[in-house]
């Protein structure tokens, strides 16, 4: 894991971001299963394309604070879909954010 500033300035865009907060708790509450982008969407009420948004930074998404780009979300591939999970680095920063 980096840490420092670098995980100061994470967190600092976590809490601004309502979306990719409420993703990261969920897959942080599924670790260490994947989870697919609509299953995300169906548990968290957030919209499909805002919860691809925060994974990969599309639309209203800066693409350098997606939660991939961050680090603390990786992809795996099965078969032709993509699926979502929690990183090493992802679970660590939550439990030092709510120790």
């Amino acid at each position: 894991m980096s840490g420092g500033i670098e995980d100061v300035s994470l967190s600092r865009s976590l809490r601004r971001s309502r979306v990719r907060s409420e993703i990261l708790m969920f897959l942080y509450n599924q670790y260490p299963e994947a989870s697919h982008p609509a299953e995300i969407s169906r548990s968290t009420g957030i919209d499909p394309q805002i919860v691809l948004g925060g994974l990969k930074g599309t639309s209203r998404f800066d693409t350098s604070n997606s939660l991939l780009k961050q680090g603390v979300v990786e992809e795996i591939e099965r078969g032709n879909e993509t699926f979502y999970r929690l990183s090493e680095r992802g679970k660590t920063l939550i439990e030092h954010m709510h120790a």
